[in-house]
């Protein structure tokens, strides 16, 4: 097992909180307050993006420290991954119902976080697509994600159909494995995750149930 460095279990606690924080608000308020709270985040690390863009000194409330604990140093100067993550994640609470949102943020969240700590500690044999990356930690992420769509229909109280919860989380961990800057997965999983469910069920996009 190797170590890994405390900076990057921060940067995980971080990431991994809105999957904790957020779907509370998501279940148990009216959607308008999820998109309040979703979209003024979504703000917040937009200023922050556009902040270290442009050179601004001022602070940027949550975003700021935020920041301080989780950027890497090739997000020095936009924070691209938090910036795109938040937006998304305002678009998918504004188009989608609360099932492919559950689903996304879970998926996006606890996925990512436990397929990095699986990668890092225990290591092992890199997939040939991306040699940044372990088969461990993609094993991980599809098992987790596979967990997390679970999750998202048992607390809706909905039954999960597994074919094609498994092939979402395939396709999940696929667009997380791709050879490219890592910050760009944080759009592409959870919009990707989201938009096969909906595409899944044939759900209703803007559905006025929430």
């Amino acid at each position: 097992m190797n170590r890994i460095p405390r900076k990057e279990l921060i940067r995980k606690a971080w990431h991994v909180s809105p999957g904790i924080l957020g779907p509370p608000i998501v279940l148990f308020t009216p959607r308008w307050v999820t998109l309040i709270v979703v979209w003024s985040l979504a703000f917040l690390y937009t200023l922050q993006h556009l902040k270290l863009k442009r050179g601004w000194s001022f602070t940027v409330p949550v975003a700021g420290l935020s920041y301080e604990m989780m950027a890497r140093e090739s997000e020095g100067d936009n924070y691209l991954g938090s910036f795109l993550f938040w937006v998304n994640l305002g678009i998918i609470c504004t188009v989608f119902p609360k099932l492919p949102v559950l689903a996304a943020l879970w998926v996006s969240t606890l996925g990512d976080c436990c397929n990095a700590i699986a990668g890092m500690s225990i290591g092992g044999p890199k997939i040939p697509w991306n040699q940044k990356k372990t088969i461990v930690g993609s094993a991980t992420m599809f098992i987790v994600s596979l967990f997390a769509i679970w999750l998202a229909h048992a607390v809706l109280g909905s039954k999960a159909d597994w074919t094609v919860a498994t092939l979402i989380a395939l396709v999940a961990t696929l667009l997380e494995s791709l050879p490219i800057h890592s910050a760009y997965d944080e759009f592409t999983v959870p919009f990707g995750t989201a938009l096969l469910m909906w595409s899944a069920y044939g759900g209703t996009l803007l559905s006025p149930t929430w």
